[in-house]
Parts: C-alpha cells; structure tokens; sequence
C-alpha cells in the first residue's frame, strides 16, 4: 500500500538512489551528461539532500514529502517559497515505478497541505515530453520560457563551473494555482 509523509532526514540515502537515477535518465539527453552528473551532484548528495530536508521541517510554507511502499521509498516531491516565487523544485520516481500513480498521490498531498488559491511554478525541460505531458494532465499552465541552466542557478544556487559546453537548456516555467 502506498502511503505518503513528510520525509525524514533518514530518508535521504533512498531519495539520493532514486534521484541520481531518476534525474539523470531524464536530462543526460536533454542538457547533456556532464551538466546533469553536476546538478545530481551537488543537489542529491546525502549532505544537500538532509540540508534540504531538515530546512524544509522548519518551514510552514515548505514541504519535502515521500511515497513509500512496503517501508522503501518510491518516489519524492521537494516544494518551497524560498525563490522568487512558490515552487515545486523536484518530483520524481523510482523509473521501475513510474506511470504508477505514484506522482498524482504526491502532487495530491501537496495539494492538501496548500492553502486554497495557492499558485506555484515549476521549471521543466522543454523537451522532457513526458514530464510536460504529466504536468498539463495536472492542469499546468505555460507561464515563461526560459534557459534552464541559468534559471537553476537563480533559484536552487547551482554552479557549473567551468561553464558547460552548449546544448540545447530551453525550458518552461508551468503554474498551477489551486481552487478556492
């Protein structure tokens, strides 16, 4: 039975296994593997990771949830108001599970925890057409394009260093503003 709940900083080695994995089957082709290798490495280390977490416990308006399964993590969803604006940083699942349910049951609880009318963003890879595909499902809506690399810099305080070589970073900021 699946089941949500906040995480735990315990949780961060099944999020870094799941994360390393998940985000670079997605972006090794999209932004390319150095650039992705170097996002996964400084924002899914055991250290980010529990940062992350233990930050986002002390946040009324933050929320770092996991889906777990038979006590393992299958999935997680990362969402704050630390930017420029409310945002989803991070939903992902363990790839052997997705196209289960798993990230409706994740947006759905973060959804429960929001106050109505919420509105809040989310960046994703102009060409992860299954990602947009999930998220105009859910009700999402274009808001802004913009160049990825650049934007994760700006709002989750990653570096490429020395500067990556070109590739194809347009992405889309999407919104979704809760009823109510």
């Amino acid at each position: 039975m699946l089941t949500i709940r906040t995480a735990e900083v315990g949780d961060a080695p099944e999020i870094a296994a799941i994360g390393s994995v998940a985000f670079r089957a997605v972006h090794d082709s999209i932004i390319s593997p150095e650039i992705a290798a170097s996002v996964v490495e400084q924002t899914y280390s055991i250290e980010a990771l529990t940062d992350c977490i233990a930050l986002c416990a002390t946040e009324d308006d933050a929320h770092f949830l996991v889906a777990c399964e038979d006590g393992s993590v299958v999935g997680y969803l990362h969402y704050d108001c630390e930017g420029p604006q409310p945002e989803l940083h991070r939903l992902y699942v363990d790839p052997a599970r997705k196209r289960g349910g798993i990230g409706s049951s994740l947006l759905r609880e973060l959804h429960a925890r929001l106050k109505p009318g919420t509105s809040y963003v989310l960046l994703v890879a102009e060409r992860n057409t299954d990602a947009r595909a999930f998220y105009d499902r859910k009700g999402f809506v274009f808001d802004a394009r913009v160049i990825g690399n650049e934007y994760y810099m700006q709002t989750m305080g990653t570096k490429n260093e020395p500067a990556p070589p070109p590739f194809d970073d347009r992405a889309l900021v999407l919104r979704l503003t809760l009823p109510g």
